[in-house]
């Protein structure tokens, strides 16, 4: 009979073979390349089309067992130094294209099976909808959407409608809303070229929409595009419902063909937020808070593409209420401490401490280049995300591989550093193995 411990990391030693094969196999400048052809019937639209993905991920985690991160993810759990992690998702696509109709539908399921925690997710719709093209100027959908508001790569505070990005994987897909819209689309002459409009209804009642809000609130918003003297703006708004109303401007502009910058602002009028004292008194008070993101992408000669973004959470917490919220969690957390406070800490989480970023200032960083050193088909990256106010920082490289037709392959280590309460430092675990493999069909 195997081992115990090798039947444990077996799933995750496969896949890293699997992935150690193919970088072993494509290192050579010399791999071929297939010939190109040209099929037109390739690109009509189908009456009926249906793809989908099935993704492996085995991730292996050097755990903190005696940080607040663990603690909170595993209560009662006994200390360990390392997590293997095993997700299987399934992604499933439809679409009827019917002329001026186009129904579609997404939907996922996943299972997440690990040593201390057994998750899944049955399948069901991140987006979908029907969309109604009534002229090449007008069009309107109702369903479920992702609206994808905002010129960022990692965070997009002018996002008002929509689920926020991972900042760790910003391209990863994310479920929708239900909401009905309508864009309006002209183009024009002068130092203004094009226009557009998009107008949103987000309605929600408690059960509907029920992550965005839980008052029966049709939560309208809109958005005004122009593309004026070879500048992309955006300028939206929302209402107060659900949430509190907010208004923002972004925009997007190529200096060169090399260099693109960007940049976000939004307020948010009213906003909730919460503080906790060491002792664990709470504070809860409303106040108008401005978010802003700048950013540039760069190509360089040697066709490495940098993105660097700077990004002020308006919403988020200082240095000192941080080291507050740390010193309140070590009480709450510690061996003997009540339920009330555990429950407490938790509470306290749920309100923005936990949240993702959830500090005041932030520097992204990545470099990334296609096919490194004439590797066909691969792709490298580096990824640095910095907390400024606390100087803690996670360290991300990536390798990817879409050599096999209908295969994607993907390797990335993520180390946090930073010591005891700061961001990073205070992380469930200090480093993350990720080994990806993921079949389209």
């Amino acid at each position: 009979m195997m081992p115990a411990h090798r039947r444990r990391y077996g799933g995750f030693l496969t896949l890293c073979g699997l992935a150690a094969v193919v970088l072993a196999s494509t290192a050579s400048p010399a791999a071929s390349v297939e010939e190109f052809s040209f099929d037109a019937s390739e690109f009509e639209k189908k009456p009926f089309e249906l793809t989908g993905s099935l993704e492996q991920k085995e991730e292996l985690l050097q755990l903190r067992e005696a940080r607040s991160g663990f603690k909170l993810a595993y209560p009662g759990a006994q200390p360990r130094s390392d997590l293997l992690r095993s997700t299987t998702t399934l992604e499933l696509m439809g679409k009827f294209n019917l002329g001026d109709l186009v129904l579609d539908a997404r939907t996922q399921g996943s299972w997440a099976n690990d040593a201390l925690v057994r998750t899944s997710k049955p399948m069901a719709a991140m987006e979908g909808g029907l969309h109604w093209r009534v002229s090449p100027a007008l069009s309107f959908d109702v369903g479920k959407r992702v609206q994808r508001w905002g010129k960022g790569y990692a965070w997009s505070p002018v996002a008002m409608v929509e689920r926020p990005k991972d900042a760790n994987d910003p391209t990863a897909s994310r479920e929708g809303f239900v909401m009905a819209s309508g864009e309006w689309t002209q183009s024009l002459t002068g130092p203004i070229s094009a226009v557009s409009f998009t107008g949103i209804l987000l309605p929600t009642d408690g059960t509907m929409n029920s992550d965005f809000g839980q008052t029966h609130d049709l939560n309208p918003a809109a958005k005004l595009y122009l593309l004026a003297w070879d500048t992309d703006i955006d300028l939206m708004w929302r209402a107060k419902g659900a949430r509190p109303a907010s208004l923002g401007v972004d925009f997007s502009r190529n200096l060169s063909t090399a260099l693109e910058i960007h940049g976000e602002w939004a307020r948010t009028l009213g906003a909730a937020r919460t503080t906790v004292s060491a002792a664990g008194d709470t504070r809860s008070q409303q106040a108008d808070v401005d978010s802003f993101l700048l950013g540039l992408r760069y190509l360089t000669p040697g066709e490495v593409t940098w993105i660097a973004e700077y990004y002020r959470n308006g919403a988020g917490y200082d240095r000192s209420e941080m080291n507050s919220y740390y010193q309140f969690l070590d009480t709450a957390l510690a061996p003997g401490a009540s339920t009330a406070l555990l429950n407490k800490a938790r509470s306290v989480a749920q309100a923005g401490y936990g949240r993702p970023n959830p500090a005041r200032d932030y520097l992204y960083v990545k470099a990334s280049v296609s096919e490194p050193f004439d590797w066909v088909y691969g792709a490298a990256s580096v990824t640095a995300m910095v907390n400024l106010n606390d100087h803690s920082v996670q360290f991300t490289p990536e390798v990817s591989y879409t050599g096999f037709s209908n295969w994607e392959l993907r390797a990335r280590v993520s180390w946090l550093n930073g010591p005891a309460q700061t961001e990073y430092g205070e992380k469930s675990s200090s480093a993350r193995v990720e080994v990806t493999g993921r079949y389209y069909f």
